[in-house]
This record gives C-alpha cells, structure tokens and sequence, in this order.
C-alpha cells in the first residue's frame, strides 16, 4: 500500500502537459482508492483503453505495469502522449477510434455519467476493440452516494467535478447491459457505497 501511495503522488505531479483536472484532497483519496481496487485485476504488459480517464491520473499512477494505453475523455482540449500513453478527447464511443484492440477497458466513477440511450453504444464499442478473454473493469457508486456527495460538494470538501451529469444511474442493470459478456466478479465495497464489476469476452 505504501508504494502504491507513492506512485499515486508521483502521479499528481507528473502531468506531461496534460492539464490537472481541479480535486479536493477528498476526491483524491476516493481516487486512490478506485485505483488500488483496480490495479490487481490488470494483467501486467497488459494493453488498457480507459474510458473517463479525465487528466491520465489512472494511467501516470500505474506507470510501468501496461505495454500500452489510451484514454479517452470528454473534457479534454487536445491529444497529449507520453511514454506508452495517450490521452485522446472525445465522447467515447462516438469520437473514438483505434486500430487496435485492447487486454482491459476500464470505467471508473464514469458509468454514472453515461446516458441509458447511449449504454448500447458503448457496450457494443467496448465488444469490438476488447480482445477474446479481455475484461471490462467498472466501478460505480451506490445511487444513495448521490445525496451525500450533493452535500459534500455544497459545503466544498468535495470538488465534484462533473456532478451536474449524475442522474442516479442504477448499478443493477449492468448485467443487463453486458449480457454479451459473463460476470466474473461482483463486489460492493468502501461501507457499500461503490460497486465492482468485472465483465468478461469469451
């Protein structure tokens, strides 16, 4: 855990000119803990498109363990690349593309951002660039979280970045909209207030 915290604050400063999203020391340590939930189920020189990925936070703090990465991420302005990693803008699945496929997708803190009308879209995306036996990673907050996280924005100790997307997204029907895939792992974790799923390609 400890080198874990480490590679996590290198990771705050080491932005390659990529622009730093605004955070609270609150939303840094709920970030932390989704990236040391994700960490162990990727593979190492594993290749990873994490969608949401906002500034690259995930893919600086997990730097040396993929061969190879992309994000993508609405609020981003421009392309920024360093080492094996690219950061691309766009709505992902509409403004992406790539001529490769893909060990492991990940969706951290951003399948409550995505419309229900567009679920289709971008399990039928994360289907055509995931290879055969590759996983889908997401995680997801309780929708009683939103409540509290209303609170906590409102008295400023969270920066709530993006907030205003939330519309109380229901976890439970994301077997539902995976059903291509089988369901490897469930887990609700942090007092029940987030959710794991990991999907599978057969």
């Amino acid at each position: 855990m400890q080198n874990a915290f480490i590679r996590f604050l290198k990771a705050r400063k080491d932005l390659h000119g990529s622009p730093r999203y605004p955070r609270k020391p609150l939303d840094e340590i709920l970030e932390f803990l989704r990236f040391t939930k994700v960490e162990p189920y990727i593979p190492q020189a594993a290749t990873l498109l994490d969608i949401g990925a906002g500034d690259g936070n995930f893919l600086r703090y997990i730097d040396g363990h993929l061969q190879d990465a992309v994000g993508v991420d609405s609020h981003l302005k421009q392309t920024v690349e360093f080492k094996t990693y690219r950061l691309v803008p766009g709505f992902f699945p509409y403004d992406f593309k790539a001529e490769s496929v893909f060990d492991v997708i990940t969706m951290m803190a951003v399948a409550e951002h995505i419309p229900m009308d567009v679920f289709p879209d971008v399990a039928q995306a994360c289907w055509k660039y995931l290879k055969p036996d590759g996983k889908v990673i997401i995680t997801v907050q309780h929708p009683r979280v939103e409540g509290i996280l209303d609170l906590l924005k409102d008295l400023r100790i969270v920066e709530g970045f993006s907030m205003h997307e939330h519309y109380g997204f229901d976890p439970e029907c994301l077997p539902r909209i995976f059903n291509r895939w089988k369901l490897i792992k469930r887990e609700r974790w942090g007092l029940g207030c987030n959710n794991l799923f990991i999907f599978k390609k057969p």
